[in-house]
């Protein structure tokens, strides 16, 4: 399998402050070489002078997020190794930038959530995660996201204590099956700081014999419905309109492909009025083009004026899709 032929995978790190998400990113890429060269040079300097590299910073973008030491927004790294292209959203910890959270989890394929040992509770009968991962984990199962990676972080300072790892997977499980979550659960010894267990297996972790994170990440499933074989859904966003004076007025329809495939000629028809017409001109990111696959965002021009606005939608000739005046919803409210 390589980059090109396997489906791109969109993950997020979720889990409460300080629990290490951007420092996982960073160590992640770093190990993984694919940084920019000005960003290895800043943290190769740092290791020549025996200080311990900045690896959140390649992430926390904002001055703010730098000055205070936490992630506010959400940061989006790009990366790819030979075998699989990667999306990553870095998202807040802090339960006021929760709804932050809730962003970067829409889209996600798969969720690393991190839990900072050395702040798990081992004083009862039992460990006690801290209630944002907790919470992380309830809108994870909200949002029906299908792969979880539970990342125990922060281990070099527990001596790798093999028992407290074990304690602190089985509080998870228990937490998954209390609040039902279905995702595919892997479990996973790291120290993001140091580097164990991330790119490549540590030598301080006999006794785990999973893959570290990076071919973990390489091997998920993305079991996304394959959009491309499915009836073309053009949801309008936008009307593009030229010079409504002129006798070659430009009237062009824009938005993102959600389903199916578009090209010059096709026969479509405009939701919910019915009207039909064919596809005369399709324009993405690079100009003009023939063709258009779901996930392109798009300017679709009709070869006849119809009255469609945003919240329209263009579909196939041939769709079965029905307007409905009734929906279902997991709604999370931003407040």
């Amino acid at each position: 399998m390589t980059a090109a032929s396997a489906p791109l995978l969109r993950f997020i790190t979720a889990g409460s402050v300080d629990d290490g998400k951007s420092t996982l990113i960073g160590r992640l890429l770093y190990d993984s070489k694919t940084l920019l060269t000005d960003q290895l040079d800043k943290l190769n300097r740092a290791a020549e002078n025996g200080e311990t590299p900045d690896f959140a910073s390649l992430t926390d973008g904002l001055a703010a997020e730098r000055e205070q030491g936490i992630t506010i927004d959400v940061a989006y790294r790009y990366f790819a190794t030979p075998k699989r292209k990667f999306i990553i959203a870095d998202t807040p910890g802090h339960e006021q930038y929760t709804r932050n959270m809730v962003t970067g989890a829409s889209t996600a394929d798969a969720a690393i959530i991190l839990v900072d040992a050395t702040r798990v509770d081992f004083s009862g009968n039992e460990p006690v995660l801290l209630p944002q991962t907790k919470r992380h984990s309830a809108i994870l199962k909200l949002l029906g996201c299908p792969n979880i990676i539970v990342a125990v972080n922060k281990l070099d300072l527990l001596d790798f204590d093999e028992a407290k790892y074990q304690a602190i997977t089985e509080a998870y499980r228990k937490l998954a099956e209390q609040i039902g979550l279905q995702a595919q659960i892997h479990f996973l010894p790291i120290s993001a700081l140091k580097g164990d267990n991330i790119v490549n297996a540590s030598s301080q972790t006999p006794w785990y014999q999973g893959l570290p994170l990076l071919p973990l990440l390489e091997s998920l499933p993305v079991n996304r419905q394959n959009a491309a074989d499915q009836a073309a859904h053009f949801p309008v966003q936008r009307v593009a309109r030229q010079d409504g004076s002129s006798s070659d007025d430009f009237r062009g329809y824009q938005g993102r492909l959600e389903a199916g495939r578009l090209k010059v000629g096709d026969e479509v028809k405009v939701l919910p009025s019915g009207h039909v017409a064919k596809v005369a001109e399709i324009y993405n990111a690079n100009g003009k083009t023939e063709s258009a696959e779901a996930g392109e965002v798009l300017t679709v021009v009709l070869d006849t004026d119809i009255d469609i606005s945003r919240g329209n939608s263009i579909v196939s000739a041939d769709s079965a899709i029905v307007p409905e005046q009734q929906f279902q919803a997991a709604l999370c409210w931003f407040d």
